[in-house]
């Protein structure tokens, strides 16, 4: 099959307003400002009708009041609060083709067309306060403190969640008008209909601090501090927000609880708020000689990971008796309806498969089509849980630091770090990932075991299950070098160096897998990371009077080089189950099962499951070896080697162990020329030259590891090439 590459044209257009007031008293002091901002962002389609921007409008401000009671004793009051408010996908041609994925076609985020997330609008409002007391008393700092947040998460996806998606095996079945599922449209299981949805829910935090900075002799400071926290509940605020959450059933073991499990509203999030958090918190430095020329700093601290309204809540989003997203599989009662809808707005005029009055819901009961267990047995959505005695996430933090100075002007460091992570949750360590969780509700074999292309799970009322429990773990260490300076009077430069692990598992995994097996380099490990900053003020001619010296004067160079190794990557396949049988008439029954995998299978272990938190694979290959190239041409041409990657055992997962690949790596460097140029006495004006990746450097995007795609193991995209901008500030 021939293959391309379509590389989208960005835009990014935006206006920023800024306002700030700030004044003085004999003891007070109020400051505050304002911030407008509008951006409209987006990428073309490669297919022009499906093109959409998305445009975010954001309010914010802030007010600080600072009073000093006496010369020892200032507390500092701070309000906040913004409104941000955006529309995904708006502005296409044509919203009348529903999303279509095709696999081994890698576009548009994983669609071959339709405009994806169509006219998706989310608002969200967050407010904090905080207030600070400082008390100077002898040789103690002291520090007293109460902090609070209130947020919510209001989302009228309607338009998302009425535009079907369609996922189809091969552009054969395509254009065979063939889909193999349909989902990603809500449906109501009281009424059995389908639903325009909207989301509205928050949560509030608060908590207090107290900490004594000790001067416990000339050379050496104590820091001693504890925070309590209250994590907060979220709750729904709307009666079509429905919080419906999945609770184990009895059962000895844990295959069974979920098998018993079931499906019911909570007007809160979990059993109990999320208080009574310490969080203990001990530094020092130590001035080793008296002389201030070699210094020796360090820390330990045990903190509180706050799991977010969102990260929490949004979980429950299509779970029972709230609205659900059924998936339509080919081959079953109620197949996929591929057809084009008629309007430009929700729900855009498709003609959605029958929920109510089908096999899966064939009468309305005195819940609907919902079954004794909250569920609809065949109707094979997935939902969110979470365990409702979750914990917060904790990690232990220390670090230790020697820095000795050498000459006047220069100085050196070497320092040790490392953290701990506990009660972790499961699907936590990925990127840009909002809510969490790690399928519960399948077994190896499923598809195998009932000669079936759709899963039938170990609790048949649900689909997947993706439950968040704190069962994960993570562990950092890393040595770092630093060499920093300054230019006489005229600059400054800071150059380091980082050698570092970092290794969790704390993504998602088969259902069946102990997570313990995946344990290795966390997404974002860097083992080697070189970093220089600098900024230097070049001298003016004429020392700096007359014309010549005001054209010469003023001039100055800032930036910053980055060189590190690339992120890990894991090899996986999202390819459905193909199997083949000794018979390929009637393939499967009960006297002609599956024995094999067909030419393009993957989920490889036939659960049903090819997906996971993040859009992760989750099913992996048997590995000859984990080597690979690092060039640049390997990259674009194709990182391994062929017959690398081979199937396992009919049924079973492979031997590939986690995140053992590299991604490419990464080096950019930015330079900002100004001039600072004195219009009067009490009033500058700037104006900057700034360039990112000036020196045009092909920085590559994370490869293909997807074996169900055409460009697995190549890079199809690069980072920004060089651009730059000007502009110009007064201030006064």
């Amino acid at each position: 099959m021939d293959q391309g590459n379509f590389s989208a044209p960005q835009i990014r257009n935006g206006a920023q307003y800024f306002v700030r007031i700030d004044k003085y008293f004999k003891n007070d002091r109020i400051y505050g400002s304002f911030y407008r901002t509008l951006l409209n962002y987006g990428a073309a389609s490669a297919i022009p009708v499906f093109s959409a921007l998305n445009n975010n409008w954001q309010r914010a401000f802030q007010v600080n009041y600072t009073h000093n009671f006496s010369p020892t004793t200032l507390n500092e009051a701070i309000f906040g609060a913004n409104r941000v408010e955006g529309v995904l996908g708006s502005g296409a041609k044509d919203y009348s083709v529903p999303s279509i994925a095709v696999q081994g076609i890698s576009t548009e985020a994983g669609q071959a067309f339709g405009v994806g997330f169509a006219q998706g609008d989310f608002i969200q409002h967050n407010y904090h306060w905080r207030d600070v007391l400082t008390h100077v008393r002898g040789t103690h700092t002291l520090k007293f403190g109460y902090e609070g947040w209130y947020g919510d998460d209001v989302e009228p996806f309607q338009g998302p969640w009425s535009q079907p998606t369609f996922n189809f095996d091969n552009l054969l079945a395509l254009a065979q008008d063939s889909p193999h599922s349909e989902n990603h449209v809500m449906y109501d299981p009281i009424s059995g209909k389908p639903v325009l949805w909207s989301w509205d829910a928050a949560s509030r935090t608060w908590g207090m601090f107290a900490e004594d900075t000790w001067k416990a002799r000339k050379n050496l400071t104590l820091t001693l501090g504890l925070r309590w926290d209250d994590e907060g509940n979220p709750w729904s605020k709307s009666a079509t927000t429905v919080f419906g959450n999945f609770y184990l059933g009895p059962g000895q073991t844990f295959q069974q609880q979920v098998a018993n499990g079931f499906a019911k509203a909570t007007h809160n999030a979990l059993n109990h708020t999320l208080n009574n958090l310490l969080s203990p918190r001990a530094g020092f430095a130590w001035d080793i000689a008296g002389s201030g020329n070699t210094v020796l700093r360090g820390g330990f601290g045990l903190y509180n990971n706050w799991l977010t309204s969102a990260n929490v809540q949004e979980e429950f989003r299509g779970s029972p008796p709230g609205p659900i997203i059924p998936t339509f599989t080919a081959g079953t009662a109620t197949p996929p309806i591929f057809a084009l809808g008629t309007g430009g707005k929700p729900p855009f005029g498709f003609t959605y498969p029958l929920l109510a009055g089908s096999p899966k819901c064939p009468t309305l009961g005195a819940n609907g089509c919902l079954n004794s267990q909250g569920g609809i047995v065949g109707g094979n959505f997935g939902i969110g849980a979470i365990n409702p005695n979750l914990k917060s996430p904790r990690a232990v933090i220390w670090s230790l630091t020697l820095e000795r100075k050498l000459g006047a002007n220069y100085s050196a460091a070497v320092g040790y770090s490392g953290s701990h992570g506990y009660s972790l949750v499961g699907g936590g360590d990925q990127a840009g990932v909002v809510s969490y969780g790690q399928d519960i509700n399948a077994f190896a074999g499923d598809l195998i075991q009932h000669n079936s292309l759709s899963p039938t799970r170990l609790n048949p009322s649900f689909g997947s299950i993706a439950y968040t429990d704190n069962n994960r773990r993570s562990n950092y260490e890393s040595v770092y070098f630093e060499f920093k300076g300054r230019f006489s009077r005229r600059g400054f430069f800071d150059a380091s160096y980082t050698r570092s692990s970092s290794k969790d598992d704390g993504s998602a995994y088969p259902a069946e897998a102990d997570p313990n097996q995946y344990y290795g380099p966390s997404p974002w490990d860097v083992p080697n990371r070189f970093s220089l900053t600098l900024n230097y003020q070049l001298p003016g001619l004429n020392g700096g009077k007359g014309t010549l010296g005001r054209v010469s004067g003023g001039w100055g160079i800032s930036g910053t080089s980055i060189v590190q190794s690339g992120y890990p990557a894991m090899v996986w396949t999202t390819a459905s189950f193909q199997g083949v049988c000794a018979n390929p008439m009637n393939c499967p029954s009960p006297g002609n099962p599956w024995i094999g995998y067909g030419p393009r299978s993957g989920d490889y272990n036939a659960d049903g499951d090819t997906s996971g938190t993040g859009v992760v694979g989750l099913d992996y290959p048997n590995v000859s070896n984990h080597s690979q190239g690092t060039s640049k041409n390997a990259f674009l041409s194709g990182a391994f080697s062929s017959g690398q990657f081979t199937r396992p055992t009919f049924g079973s997962q492979g031997n590939e162990r986690a995140n053992l690949f590299r991604s490419p790596n990464f080096m950019e460097t930015d330079l900002n020329f100004y001039k600072d140029t004195a219009l009067t006495e009490r009033v500058n004006f700037q104006v900057r030259f700034e360039f990112f990746n000036i020196f045009n450097r092909v920085n590559l995007t994370s490869f293909d590891t997807n074996l169900a795609d055409g460009s697995f193991g190549k890079a199809t995209a690069q980072q920004l090439p060089r651009n730059w901008q000007i502009g110009g500030r007064i201030t006064f």
